[in-house]
């Protein structure tokens, strides 16, 4: 009967071959030789991979299996590698900084999901179980796989997903950079400014709906004594933008500039909250409680 052979071009330093090598030999512990070695062997100097079985049946089984080592080698070792140089090419990150490390563990974050979210890690398994059946049939079909080429000039759609995510983990870094930089700011002119108004009280009452009281729980006015924060003239003007609202929110108490801020709410973990915290420190305290001190 004719033997099988297959063999596997990792592209990579011949450490890596070994270690792949080891994670294919792993589903197939019963066909390991006297040296207790599985069927796939790392061979020199060319670093390949090489597997040669004589298989009466199961040929498309022992393809499925490959195929889902390889898929999951290509996620866990390789996926960290091809982040690390698109990240390089596409903004400039230096491979050995912080800043890149930090971009590749938000964007596996993104692929994989949040660790405190339900069904976290799935991505990881999504993609391993979407993309083994890929190497199975190619292997299946050509006997032979060069294990970068393959990934970069058949796996598209990977490489697309991989890049999307980096895309977006950047531009949260960069959009939480500048909301730091912009709370620091403000955290200057509140230390800086002068005491205008002995206390404010921040009435929230859920989402972006806030009133703001005076030190003898009066409303505190604004031009034109209103005290809604937004009026309805200006809903129907398009700022009802969460940073917008916000933003009005915080030019409000910083042009009262209190010497104390009371926050009445039931969302202390909201990021409008936590964003007040921020920027009046010590001048700020939490009131669980809505209703409001006499």
């Amino acid at each position: 009967m004719k033997r099988d052979e297959w063999t596997i071009d990792p592209g990579v330093d011949p450490t890596l071959s070994k270690r792949l090598a080891a994670k294919l030999n792993q589903p197939f512990a019963g066909l390991a030789d006297s040296k207790g070695q599985g069927p796939w062997i790392v061979t020199e100097p060319d670093g390949r991979i090489r597997c040669s079985l004589t298989i009466a049946k199961g040929r498309e089984d022992f393809c499925g299996k490959t195929g889902a080592v390889l898929a999951e080698y290509m996620v866990t070792d390789r996926e960290p590698a091809f982040l690390r140089q698109w990240l390089r090419m596409r903004f400039g990150l230096r491979s050995d900084g912080s800043e890149m490390d930090g971009a590749i563990a938000d964007t596996v974050l993104l692929l994989n999901g949040e660790p405190e979210a339900a069904g976290a890690g799935r991505g990881r398994q999504r993609r391993i179980r979407k993309w083994g059946p890929a190497f199975a049939a190619y292997l299946m079909e050509n006997g032979f796989v060069h294990l970068e080429g393959f990934i970069r000039f058949r796996l598209k759609d990977y490489g697309t997903e991989l890049r999307e995510a980096a895309e977006t983990a950047v531009e949260e870094r960069l959009m939480e950079r500048q909301y730091e930089e912009f709370v620091t700011l403000l955290q200057s002119m509140v230390a800086w400014q002068e005491v205008r108004l002995p206390a404010v009280h921040v009435m929230h009452a859920g989402g972006h709906a806030f009133r703001l009281l005076d030190e003898k729980m009066r409303p505190l006015e604004r031009d034109g004594g209103e005290e809604e924060l937004l009026s309805e003239d200006e809903k129907t003007e398009g700022l009802t933008d969460e940073q917008e609202e916000e933003s009005l929110l915080v030019s409000r108490l910083l042009a009262a500039s209190p010497r104390h801020l009371y926050i009445h709410t039931a969302e202390p973990d909201a990021q409008v909250i936590r964003t007040l915290m921020g920027i009046f420190g010590e001048r700020a305290a939490l009131c669980p409680e809505m209703n409001a001190p006499t």
